[in-house]
């Protein structure tokens, strides 16, 4: 008997689609990393330490998932410089806005207004 071998070529892939694969990929691992920060988060307020260490910590894994967020799944990172400008902006007026609300709210610890 003789051993025919049968070769079966690769598909022919669009460089598109590998590109859009590698960006699927990418959400995947974006998603998983902030499960695990969402992990670490949860397990940063169960441990006995200052306060103030616990709060900072969680306000910096709080802002890297933002920034992943914004950068990643709203897609700033592949749409014009100007897109990611102009969100950035509303950022910082909304942040503004938030900012001076709060010390215009601000109230006393005995509970009455300042």
């Amino acid at each position: 008997m003789t051993e025919t071998s049968v070769e079966h070529p690769e598909p022919a892939f669009d460089p598109h689609l590998k590109e859009e694969h590698a960006k699927y990929f990418t959400f995947f691992n974006v998603a998983m990393a902030m499960i695990l920060i969402t992990a670490v988060e949860i397990v940063i307020i169960y441990i006995p330490v200052h306060t103030v260490i616990v709060f900072s910590s969680l306000m910096v894994l709080s802002l890297v998932k933002f920034l992943a967020v914004i950068w990643w799944f709203m897609h700033l990172r592949w749409d014009r410089a100007l897109c990611t400008i102009l969100f950035m902006i509303g950022l910082f007026i909304a942040t503004g806005t938030v900012t001076a609300l709060m010390f215009l709210f601000e109230q006393d610890p005995s509970g009455s207004p300042l």
